[in-house]
C-alpha cells in the first residue's frame, strides 16, 4: 500500500489537533534548537519524556520526516535554518500532543477500542475498503517501522487530544454584535485631504559654505568609501576543447559500430555500412570522450581546489595560447564581458586563488589576479556629492519648517475655514481617496497615518502632527468616513464567525499549553537533542 496515501488519510486526524497546536508548538523549546535529528530511522530509543511518559524515537522521526515533506524538502533542498526549525517543531508538536492527551485523560475523557478501530479502518483503506487486519499490521510493522501497540497508543492520544479540543471549542462563543463590530472595523473607510511640502519645490537654496561641506564630510566620512574592485585572468573551456588530443582506435570504432548499429541508418531505414557510418561513429566516440574529460576535469579540480595547477598550466594543457585578463570590476557588476556567476565566484575566493565556473556548456577557469581594497574617499573626490547632499538637507529642512507652520495655522482655524486658510498659504488641498485599515494610504502610503486618522470622525479636523515620507512632509485633514455596507455583513457573517472562533480557540489553547508546560516535567533526550546553552 502506498505510504503517501496512508499519510494523506491519516492527516485528517492530526489536522484537528494541529489546528490548535500550530500557533504555539515552539513554547519552552528554545534551549535545544539546532544540531539534532541527524538520525533517519530506528524503532528503539526515546526522544523525550513528558511527565514520565515516553515519546519514542521512531515516533519523532516519523513526525519530523512528514513535516519535511510538507515543507517541500527534496533531496536536502531545505536550508539548514529551515531544517533546524522543523527538527524542533516536530518534537514540540509531539510534546504538546502528549500534554493535551494527558490533560484530557485527567479530565475524565476516555477512548474506546472501537473508536481506535474506527480510525484505523478509515485510514488504512484502498478504494474505500479497509485493507484488513493482517495487511494493516504489516504496514505498521514493516513499512512504518512501528510496534502495533505503540502505534495504536499514538492514535489513542490523538483522539484524547481531539476530545479536549472539542471541549475548548464548546466553551467559546462569538456574538453577532461582536461580528458586526469586527466587520465594521475591517470595512469602514476614511478619506483625507492633505497638503504636501516637498524639498523638490524649494528652489532658493543657498550654496553650502566650505565649513558646511567639511562638517558634513567629517560626520559621514566612514560612509564615503570606494568599492572593492577585482581583476581576473581567465580562460574559457568550450566542449571542443576537451576533444583535443582524443584518439579513437580502429578497434574502438568497430566495437561501437557493432554495438549500436541502430544509431546508423539511412533515410530509408537501412543500416549504413561501416565505411558510410565511420565519420559519425568517430564523432560520437570523440564527443563521449570529451564529455568524460570535461567531467574528470571538474571532479579533479574540485578535489584539489585548483592547488595543483596554475591557470597558465591549464591553458597550456588545453591548447589555449593566451590567458585573457579583465579590467577591474565590482561585485555589483551585472553587465559586460564577465558573467554574473563568474563575478560572484570571484568575490568568494582570495587573491591568487583559482576557481572553475560552469556556464552552460562552457567552463570558465578564473584566477583572482588583483584586489583593490576599499578606502575612504578624499573630500575632493566626493565634494560634488556632498554639495548635493547638503543642499538636499537644507531644502528638506525648509520644507519641514513650512509644513509645521502650515500645521499650526490650520489647527488654529475653524473647520469650515480650512480650505480658505490653505489658499492663504499658497497650497492646494489634495485628496487621498477612501481606504480601509488594511489598505495602503493612496498617494502617501504611510501606515502610521491610520492609527490617528481612524480615531477622527469630524470633518475638517487636522491631524495632530506633520507626517514625513522620504523628502516630503504632509499636513492631513479628515474629510469623511464611509461606513461599511450593512448588506454585505450578512453574506460575510459566517466566514467572520469561523475566523474569530479559530482565533479564540488558538488563544485558549495557547494558555492551556503554557500552563501545562509550566507545570510539566519535560525531559528531552540530550544525547540526541544537545542543549545549546
Amino acid at each position: 500500500m502506498d505510504l503517501d496515501l496512508i499519510r494523506r488519510r491519516h492527516k485528517w486526524l492530526t489536522l484537528i489537533i494541529l489546528f490548535f497546536i500550530g500557533a504555539v508548538f515552539i513554547f519552552g523549546m528554545g534551549s535545544f534548537v539546532t544540531d539534532f535529528g541527524s538520525f533517519s530511522s530506528g524503532s528503539g530509543g526515546t526522544a523525550a519524556e513528558v511527565n514520565g511518559q515516553e515519546i519514542s524515537l521512531s515516533e519523532y522521526v516519523r513526525a519530523r520526516n512528514n513535516m519535511r515533506r510538507e515543507y517541500g524538502d527534496r533531496e536536502g533542498g531545505l536550508p539548514q535554518a529551515a531544517v533546524d526549525f522543523i527538527n524542533v517543531s516536530a518534537l514540540n508538536q509531539l510534546i504538546d500532543l502528549k500534554l493535551l492527551s494527558q490533560k484530557s485523560k485527567e479530565l475524565g475523557f476516555r477512548v474506546t477500542d472501537e473508536e481506535i478501530a474506527q480510525v484505523i479502518r478509515s485510514v488504512f483503506q484502498i478504494d474505500g475498503q479497509f485493507v484488513g487486519t493482517e495487511r494493516y499490521q504489516s504496514i505498521v510493522q514493516e513499512s512504518m517501522n512501528e510496534d502495533i501497540g505503540a502505534y495504536e497508543q499514538s492514535v489513542k492520544e490523538q483522539l484524547l487530544a481531539q476530545k479536549l479540543g472539542r471541549l475548548i471549542e464548546e466553551t467559546i462563543m462569538v456574538t453577532d454584535e461582536k461580528l458586526l463590530n469586527m466587520y465594521n472595523l475591517q470595512n469602514e473607510k476614511i478619506n483625507l485631504n492633505y497638503i504636501e511640502f516637498s524639498n523638490a519645490d524649494i528652489s532658493d537654496i543657498e550654496e553650502p559654505t566650505e565649513q558646511e561641506i567639511d562638517r558634513y564630510y567629517q560626520s559621514k566620512k566612514a560612509d564615503f568609501k570606494t568599492t572593492e574592485l577585482r581583476e581576473i585572468r581567465y580562460i574559457i573551456l568550450e566542449p571542443e576543447t576537451f576533444e583535443n588530443g582524443v584518439q579513437v582506435s580502429q578497434e574502438e570504432l568497430n566495437a561501437y559500430y557493432n554495438a549500436y548499429p541502430e544509431e546508423f541508418q539511412s533515410e530509408e531505414g537501412a543500416t549504413l555500412s561501416f565505411e558510410e557510418a565511420k565519420g559519425d561513429v568517430e564523432s560520437n566516440l570523440r564527443s563521449q570522450r570529451a564529455e568524460l574529460n570535461r567531467t574528470e576535469f571538474l571532479d579533479n579540480f574540485g578535489l584539489s581546489q585548483g592547488a595543483q595547477s596554475s591557470i597558465d598550466q591549464i591553458a597550456k594543457d588545453k591548447g589555449i595560447e593566451a590567458v585573457s585578463k579583465s579590467s577591474a570590476f565590482a561585485q555589483t557588476q551585472r553587465t559586460g564581458d564577465i558573467p554574473p556567476q563568474v563575478v560572484d565566484r570571484t568575490y568568494s575566493i582570495d587573491e591568487g586563488s583559482l576557481a572553475v565556473v560552469p556556464i552552460g556548456t562552457s567552463i570558465w577557469v578564473v584566477e583572482v589576479s588583483d584586489v583593490s581594497e576599499p578606502r575612504e574617499k578624499t573630500l575632493e573626490e566626493i565634494k560634488p556629492e556632498i554639495i548635493a547632499a547638503v543642499k538636499n538637507q537644507k531644502s528638506k529642512n525648509q520644507a519641514r519648517t513650512k509644513a509645521n507652520q502650515a500645521l499650526a495655522k490650520l489647527r488654529s482655524a475653524k473647520n469650515d475655514e480650512i480650505s480658505e486658510k490653505a489658499k492663504e498659504l499658497g497650497a492646494s488641498l489634495e485628496e487621498t481617496g477612501p481606504f480601509t485599515r488594511v489598505d495602503r494610504v493612496p498617494s502617501i502610503n504611510l501606515e502610521e497615518i491610520k492609527s490617528e486618522a481612524f480615531d477622527i470622525d469630524k470633518k475638517g479636523t487636522v491631524l495632530s502632527r506633520v507626517y514625513e515620507s522620504n523628502n516630503s512632509f504632509y499636513v492631513l485633514i479628515f474629510k469623511e468616513k464611509i461606513n461599511a455596507d450593512p448588506l454585505d455583513f450578512e453574506t460575510q457573517k459566517e466566514e467572520l464567525r469561523e475566523q474569530e472562533l479559530q482565533a479564540q480557540r488558538n488563544k485558549v489553547l495557547e494558555k492551556w499549553l503554557q500552563n501545562l508546560r509550566r507545570e510539566a516535567n519535560i525531559a528531552p533526550n540530550y544525547e540526541i537533542f544537545p542543549s545549546q546553552g
